[in-house]
């Protein structure tokens, strides 16, 4: 509405419902793109609402549609193993939430002239799911394009692939430079699922990009698909030549997004309840390091465990070394000895140091083993030397000052022995 009719209808020159006429008049007699029929023929349904235009794109899966080699219907199944045995964890979808599968493509990476040209949105329906997708009719057309999505009728969780950090920002941001058009965006809860594969598979896998993680973990292999940095490009030539040939390739290439984002969920959710071996002992150490990092440390504890009992020395020294810190927290110091010891035979890098430094500990203020607690801070200190890290002489200030503690707690406990056997 125009600045002039909004003050016409303050001062009661006009009625509201005539605004209203004007406004619903105005769109109609809007320039359609000259595009719309190429767009319709491609599979696009045109649709015009008191805001504008845009385009949208249904395609309906059945439950047992499969998306690499894991099936869509056990996603019901993770939901509900989630919500009944970890309903604090980070992937956990609140009962009676609302959720959908959401993912965009762009006009750019960052600034704020990038637009969102299409919102990708997966929700569960009766005996399937179905995806879809809001196409940006033209850059003039963003509110009705936005509004369509209905993130602003009421909160649900959004299930994403880097969304927090790139996804969700873009469409809060857009909302924004659009907000006197539009309502108040809700506030949504967020799974991102970069953040947890990032979580289970540190250190197996080389690359995060979702592409990767298909090929490697969901077995599915892309053909033909247009590559993410092309999105732009091929936008703005539909738009401009009307042709839509691979526009609809940036759709498939959404799709697959979207279709990976439930395979996914689904599978970190099944390593989250696996009582076979399926995968490599970094994985499930990663996964008792998440669960420690979140304060259950009885599920920690769990997985750690079964990391030991299912892998070599080699394969599970880091997870000895966690059995180890549970253990001594939990008072068991002969126990925990042990544990870091077996850790010791295989492990390396900074964790050798935290084992080294673990034992000094545990001998100097536990097992009150003054020459043990000497012999450990002396290798610990010997072999930082050897790695060189970048904590060099922070970590080497306080192993010395370790060291020299000890030696002084050596020395009276000698001179105590020595005193007493005088006496005797």
């Amino acid at each position: 509405m125009s600045y002039e009719k909004k003050l016409m209808e303050m001062k009661g020159l006009i009625k509201k419902k005539l605004v209203e006429q004007i406004e619903k008049k105005e769109v109609s007699d809007m320039a359609l793109p000259f595009y719309v029929e190429q767009w319709q023929n491609a599979g696009l349904k045109f649709i015009k609402d008191e805001n504008g235009f845009y385009f949208v794109k249904e395609t309906f899966y059945h439950s047992e549609h499969i998306h690499g080699n894991i099936g869509l219907n056990k996603l019901q199944q993770a939901i509900k193993f989630m919500q009944e045995v970890y309903p604090t964890h980070p992937l956990t979808i609140e009962k009676e939430s609302p959720f959908s599968f959401y993912d965009t493509e762009t006009t750019g990476l960052k600034g704020a002239g990038v637009l969102i040209f299409l919102n990708g949105i997966l929700k569960v329906v009766d005996d399937g799911f179905l995806l879809t997708q809001y196409v940006l009719a033209d850059p003039g057309q963003e509110v009705s394009f936005l509004k369509a999505t209905g993130f602003w009728k009421n909160e649900q969780t959004m299930i994403t692939y880097n969304g927090k950090s790139f996804d969700l920002p873009q469409l809060v941001t857009r909302w924004t430079m659009n907000r006197n058009n539009l309502p108040r965006l809700m506030q949504h809860h967020q799974i991102d699922l970069m953040h947890s594969s990032k979580r289970i598979w540190k250190g197996e896998l080389n690359r995060f990009k979702l592409k990767q993680i298909e090929e490697m973990k969901l077995g599915f292999r892309r053909e033909n698909d247009v590559p993410g940095h092309l999105a732009p490009i091929i936008y703005f030539d539909a738009v401009k030549s009307g042709n839509p040939i691979n526009l609809m390739k940036v759709l498939k290439h959404n799709e697959w997004d979207i279709l990976s984002l439930v395979t996914l969920y689904i599978l970190s959710v099944e390593l989250l309840q696996e009582k076979e071996v399926v995968e490599t002992a970094t994985t499930y150490t990663n996964i008792g390091k998440w669960f420690r990092d979140l304060k259950t440390m009885d599920r920690s504890l769990d997985w750690f465990t079964f990391v030991v009992n299912n892998f070599s020395d080699e394969e599970s020294s880091i997870a000895y070394y966690f059995v180890g810190l549970h253990l001594k927290r939990a008072g068991l110091y002969e126990d925990s000895h042990l544990a870091f010891t077996h850790a010791l035979k295989e492990i390396s890098g900074k964790y050798r140091i935290e084992v080294f430094i673990e034992l000094a500990k545990l001998f100097e203020h536990q097992l009150k083993n003054f020459p043990k607690a000497l012999e450990m801070t002396q290798q610990c200190i010997d072999y930082e030397a050897k790695l060189n890290t970048d904590m060099h002489s922070r970590l080497k200030k306080e192993l010395i000052k370790r060291e020299i503690r000890i030696i002084r707690k050596l020395n009276i406990s000698r001179e105590s022995a020595e005193h007493n056997k005088k006496r005797i």
